[in-house]
């Protein structure tokens, strides 16, 4: 992977994502003031509802995608091809599962969600709606991958940008001036589809040999190798949304949907946060899995160790920012006092992202190294403790007690996916890496400790304050792991872990 390509999918990919964070923001903030948190609270439980359909996707994505890193080195046209065109075919026949199954709960919709300012009907219009919005993803959106997967996820960054927006300043215009959200969401439809489509036709243009052999059929030994990946894939995907997906419908079946909506808005933000890093996770992906074709372990190694260091610089600033600053954020700039949250529940929140930040290098080296049979496992494992502990807890505890269970699930993810990926793939000892993780964990601690305090001397809920406070909880924990690790070496494995993708 050529260090130019690293660095412009790694830009973009984080352009997008702070757009989808500014315009979220305001769409959400128009939707919370001139909609109100019941609005927020259902389209919350609307996406995870179309989420659990969408498992039917089985995990053919991944399965393909872990395939296509080999194809696209050796540059094989004709199995690029013949995986594409299976590609195609799976998508168009999880689309028409998605549909019969969508349309088959359109009755019980509802159920899903207790509220008191909208209809049922009002209900089902939206669910169609989203429905109709994944459905036509399934159908257009496949060959984005193609363009991740051959390191052009920059291209796929830029379409995404666009749709986002298009969809919120959709949501901003409609919602402020005529107090109507449905136009909104029917003008996010189309941008996507327009958008998928032109995603589509690039793809055909840059690689014309998809049209040349597009009766192109993979071997039955890729067929079946594919199938046996997609057997683990997709339990782990079942497993994963069960985990993702089930916290707003606890809280909206045993609270209440406005719950739901005040949980949305500071999830708007760890999420946002979590998807930034994710992105740059994501970014990086498909060098490491070029890299992990060789098999070199030692290599192996000393790459997840580079990568953990710099997700460690990054997860450090974000945690200090998030466990500092975030309730002012919400009720002094963002929204009001009234959308504040209880403050166990805001610091579950934050710990929750802070453990899918940090755990997302052993997430992307278990990825390329193909232990998807490990990865099923594990996405049973922490769904059914997130749920069991979520459910339990969700009485006594509130939300509270629903995000210690999701805190448990990524703990559990972290610690599983180290003691297979060392003792099934590289066949080394962990301890040295269970060490780094520690110590990290600890300086994040200390950083936020002392980011605090000093945030406390000078914030006084004025918009000049707020961003000196977030200025400090960037310049401290920068500051302090530079002081510490600038003579170990760790700081010039970064700029080695983009030499060791290059191409």
């Amino acid at each position: 992977m050529k260090i130019k390509s690293l660095f412009r999918n790694s830009f973009f990919s984080l352009l997008s994502q702070l757009v989808l964070l500014l315009f979220g923001f305001l769409s959400q903030r128009a939707m919370n003031l001139y909609m109100g948190t019941e609005l927020v609270g259902m389209n919350g439980v609307i996406s995870n509802v179309i989420s659990m359909l969408s498992v039917t996707e089985l995990g053919v994505s991944t399965a393909i995608v872990y395939h296509l890193y080999s194809a696209l080195v050796s540059r094989d046209e004709r199995q690029i091809a013949a995986l594409m065109n299976l590609y195609r075919k799976a998508y168009y026949v999880f689309a028409a599962v998605l549909t019969v199954l969508g349309l088959a709960l359109i009755p019980v919709v509802h159920l899903f969600m207790t509220n008191k300012s909208y209809s049922v009907g009002y209900v089902r219009v939206l669910y169609l709606l989203w429905l109709l919005r994944s459905v036509l993803s399934y159908l257009l959106s496949y060959k984005k991958s193609l363009l991740i997967a051959d390191q052009n996820e920059y291209i796929v960054s830029v379409t995404t940008i666009l749709a986002n927006v298009i969809g919120y300043s959709a949501i901003i215009l409609f919602v402020s001036t005529t107090g109507r959200y449905l136009p909104a969401l029917i003008t996010g439809v189309l941008g996507d589809t327009i958008l998928n489509l032109w995603v589509s036709w690039y793809t055909d243009k840059k690689y014309p040999f998809l049209r040349r052999y597009r009766k192109e059929k993979a071997g039955n030994e890729t067929i079946q190798k594919i199938m046996n990946d997609i057997k683990n894939i997709f339990v782990s995907r079942l497993s994963q949304n069960l985990l993702n997906g089930t916290d707003n419908l606890i809280i909206s079946g045993f609270i209440n949907v406005a719950t739901v909506g005040i949980f949305s808005n500071y999830g708007l933000i760890t999420r946002s946060v979590g998807n930034i890093i994710r992105a740059l996770a994501m970014s990086i992906q498909p060098g490491v899995g070029n890299l992990f074709v060789e098999e070199d372990h030692e290599k192996n190694y000393r790459v997840l160790r580079q990568m953990t260091f710099l997700f460690f610089l990054i997860v450090a600033v974000a945690a200090c920012g998030l466990y500092v600053m975030i309730d002012s954020f919400v009720e002094d700039i963002w929204l009001g006092k009234t959308f504040g949250w209880d403050s166990a529940s805001v610091f579950l929140s934050v710990t929750g992202c802070i453990f899918l930040g940090i755990g997302q290098p052993i997430a992307v080296v278990m990825a390329v190294s193909g232990l998807f049979h490990r990865e099923k496992t594990l996405s049973v494992l922490s769904s059914v403790v997130n749920l069991i502990v979520s459910i339990a807890l969700v009485i006594p505890f509130g939300t509270a007690g629903v995000l210690l269970g999701t805190c448990l699930a990524y703990l559990i993810q972290i610690g599983y996916r180290i003691y297979f990926f060392f003792h099934e793939y590289v066949k080394m000892d962990e301890k040295r890496y269970v060490f780094d993780l520690l110590e990290y964990g600890v300086l994040i601690a200390v950083e936020v400790i002392v980011t605090k305090q000093v945030v406390h001397l000078v914030y006084c809920q004025s918009l000049f304050t707020f961003l000196l406070g977030v200025g400090i909880c960037v310049f401290i924990p920068m500051t302090i792991n530079v002081s510490i690790f600038c003579r170990s070496g760790r700081l010039k494995s970064v700029r080695q872990l983009f030499s060791s993708v290059r191409r």
